[in-house]
């Protein structure tokens, strides 16, 4: 690294930036300014579309003030195939026959020569290459009035082969084994995600900027999944003994959870004083399991602090934000009490967690619950697993689903309202909070995703309780090209009636 970029980096680093605007909400007098009502969106989306056309479909039907656009699509691509959106007025295309990029900005590919991971190259065979969403798009959202966010989660493993030379800062498991996407505290990588940052923020002319990873931690993918446990690579090992965590013991100890998981998985003979019992007399034995889970989980907030300073730096009044995934935001207990919305807050303007109403009751049922019946709460019947996810979680079970019709019915709004509460009580004055409302969110099945279409009424009622827990804005998610109109109008029917009980309550009337 060059004297000037070090102590550009040192110098963000030292940036302390806090947030203390209160948050609105039908119950707050700061509910007297317009929120923010943003979509999340990419690239490609807008320009098939037509940017203006898009943009006024937006604003008159889901009253958008915030486009929220991907600046890399390293994480998943584009939108998987059996997408809803086939009413926008333009044909939906197959991303599968399409040869799009995944970095959509235009930087100095110099800046990372001689790093280990650089970017995708910029390719003229590649579709939309000769432009430039961010730029173009400006002045048409500044007509209408509305921001440009851009929007960037962290690379998955499964597009690793698209970035030059990512697999070198690739997670290393218990067992010795490359597994699963970039680490945390791999020197290399944290630099490739900071000149994204400064290139970014510096090229471009952006309101916010939203970050975020999508994974949680070695607890997690043990327990819950019957994964092994990462990351085990030099620089993981070398942080946690400078920590006075034994590598080697945190090794057997994750060795042997994930010995007596896979056991739990094959049905073979249950521990004589039962599962439960057995995973915590490891834990109490191995101690360095938890620390190196906690450690984990505080290199990832060290990138997001340095992300949030990095671009706060550059742009002071930009509006830096933290992505707050599903396992985060609603399931991942273990994640939950490393790193609670309290601690993001302190390096953040905004937290947006992911509140997908409708798509979380299938998510609950097979990504979590059965899951970990077969796993580390195999002595528990569904029954009782979800009456534990409802107390642990903070949810009244006679408000919520049963088990037999969380697939049909998802989890309510009440769940966007508890979920929501519970991120404005975190945060307190230090940041605003983001409700990521799920908009016809597609459900996985073999070879692919099957649409899942959500109902008008539902996605209206998870705005107004996103607005009655005082949330300070609204984000339309997960994709743009899956939402239809219907329910981009029924989002829009939400933020009109946080708008018009708004407006009564100043005047005096009663809603």
């Amino acid at each position: 690294m060059n004297s000037t970029r070090r102590q550009f980096l040192q110098a963000a680093g030292s940036l302390a930036t806090s947030c203390c605007l209160p948050g609105y909400g039908f119950a707050h007098e700061s509910a007297k300014r317009d929120p923010m009502v943003g979509v999340q969106i990419a690239p490609h989306s807008m320009l098939d579309e037509g940017i203006d056309r898009c943009l006024d479909l937006l604003q008159g039907e889901a009253r958008v003030n915030t486009l929220f656009i991907y600046s890399q699509t390293y994480h998943m691509g584009v939108t998987p195939q059996n997408v809803l959106a086939t009413d926008h007025g333009v044909p939906v295309r197959d991303p599968r026959n399409r040869n799009l990029p995944n970095y959509w900005v235009k930087s100095d590919h110099s800046e990372f020569a001689g790093g280990l991971i650089q970017h995708e190259p910029q390719r003229d065979d590649l579709e939309y290459s000769d432009r430039d969403l961010f730029q173009e798009v400006r002045k048409p959202a500044s007509d209408r009035g509305m921001k440009v966010y851009a929007r960037i989660l962290e690379a998955g493993g499964n597009r690793m082969d698209n970035i030059p030379g990512y697999r070198k800062v690739q997670t290393i498991d218990h067992l010795g084994h490359r597994s699963g996407g970039p680490c945390w505290n791999h020197p290399a990588y944290r630099e490739w995600v900071f000149k994204t940052i400064e290139q970014l923020v510096t090229n471009y002319d952006l309101d916010g900027l939203q970050y975020g990873a999508e994974r949680t931690g070695p607890m997690s993918h043990v327990l819950f999944r019957g994964e092994t446990a990462t990351c085990f690579c030099s620089h993981c090992i070398q942080r946690n003994q400078e920590k006075g965590i034994d590598a080697d013991r945190a090794r057997l100890g994750y060795g042997k959870l994930y010995s007596l998981i896979k056991a739990t998985e094959q049905k073979k003979a249950r521990p004589v004083d039962g599962l439960l019992t057995e995973v915590l007399r490891i834990l109490q034995r191995f101690p360095e399991i938890l620390s190196w889970d906690y450690q984990w989980f505080l290199a990832d907030e060290e990138i997001c602090t340095q992300v949030h300073h990095t671009a706060k730096a550059i742009s002071p009044n930009i509006d830096s934000g933290r992505h707050v995934d599903h396992q985060r935001s609603s399931w991942d207990v273990f994640y939950r009490a490393a790193v609670p919305y309290s601690t993001m807050a302190e390096n953040a303007d905004f937290i947006k967690p992911i509140l997908y109403h409708e798509t979380l009751g299938p998510r609950l049922r097979w990504w979590v619950l059965e899951r970990m019946k077969d796993r580390v709460l195999n002595e528990l019947s569904l029954e009782q697993s979800l009456s534990l996810f409802y107390s642990t979680f903070g949810h009244t079970a006679k408000e919520m689903p049963q088990v037999e019709a969380l697939d049909a019915n998802g989890l309510g709004a009440t769940y966007v309202y508890n979920e929501t509460k519970r991120c404005k009580l975190g945060v307190g004055s230090h940041a605003k909070v983001y409700a990521g409302i799920g908009i016809d969110v597609p459900w996985y099945v073999p070879g692919g995703m099957e649409p899942r279409p959500s109902r008008p009424d539902s996605v209206e009622a998870a705005v107004v309780q996103a607005f009655e827990a005082g949330a300070d804005g609204v984000l339309a998610s997960r994709e743009y090209n899956e939402m239809r109109v219907p329910s981009l109008r029924a989002f829009g029917k939400g933020v009109d009636q946080f708008l018009a009980v708004q407006s009564n309550s100043s005047s005096g009337s009663k809603p």
